[in-house]
């Protein structure tokens, strides 16, 4: 589908705040070798892409334990704090090297800002991490506002990013749509009463069709049409 429909059949809710890997970007490659060096350091086998694939989605200490639990180690909580500090002393080396924007999310964000709508970027993933990752794409110029896993005191799927978001963008919660890809990214909208986006080819263990979202799209690059059916306030200007 265009990402362009004639602008009488495109609302225009104020805002939208889209999650970023595995909606924005496609990260789980940089992702990976963050953890597995971190995993092959500690005396464990390196995992599959497709196995942290599925880990992704609620922040990096979470990714930390549950790369762990799948080499057969429960991590007590310091430990857990330990190797969440190398992962995150490793990543940050190396957050762009294999990283890549998900289809459609360039040609989604210039669009969505030629249009005057305000965008956020609201990740697990801590802020100056999503930040770099954001300015290596060229998207700071659309996405005004970064909100991470540690700029509020909770993560998704606690809704509080989300509000913080409109709060940063000055906009009424009832004027957004939230875009993602996971669970975490869909309850987080549910429980703040967002109306929602679900974009195929994210990180989820859950069939997309089942994370209860308003709207479920193949790619960003089916936005356009999407907004029409999920807008909060259709003909808004």
């Amino acid at each position: 589908m265009s990402i362009d429909p004639p602008i009488s059949d495109t609302p225009r809710p104020r805002a939208l705040l889209f999650d970023l890997d595995g909606t924005l970007v496609d990260s789980v490659p940089d992702i990976a070798d963050a953890i597995n060096a971190v995993l092959v350091a500690n005396g464990f086998p390196a995992l599959e892409v497709a196995d942290v694939r599925k880990m992704v989605g609620n922040g990096i200490r979470k990714l930390v334990e549950r790369a762990f639990e799948a080499s057969g180690k429960s991590l007590e909580e310091d430990e857990l704090t330990t190797m969440t500090a190398r992962m995150m002393e490793v990543y940050r080396k190396g957050l762009t090297v294999a990283t890549t924007p998900m289809p459609g999310a360039a040609a989604a964000a210039a669009w969505l800002r030629q249009r005057g709508h305000r965008l956020a970027v609201v990740t697990n993933k801590p802020e100056a991490f999503a930040r770099e990752i954001v300015k290596h794409f060229g998207f700071e110029t659309a996405f005004t506002v970064v909100v991470g896993g540690d700029t509020c005191a909770t993560r998704k799927p606690d809704p509080e990013m989300l509000f913080h978001a409109c709060r940063e963008l000055g906009v009424a919660p009832e004027d957004a749509i939230l875009v993602g890809d996971s669970p975490a990214d869909i309850d987080a909208a549910l429980a703040g009463g967002f109306p929602s986006i679900a974009v195929r080819g994210g990180y989820t263990n859950i069939a997309v069709e089942d994370l209860g979202a308003t709207c479920v799209i193949d790619t960003l690059e089916d936005l356009a049409d999407a907004l029409v059916r999920v807008s909060p306030h259709p003909g808004m200007a």
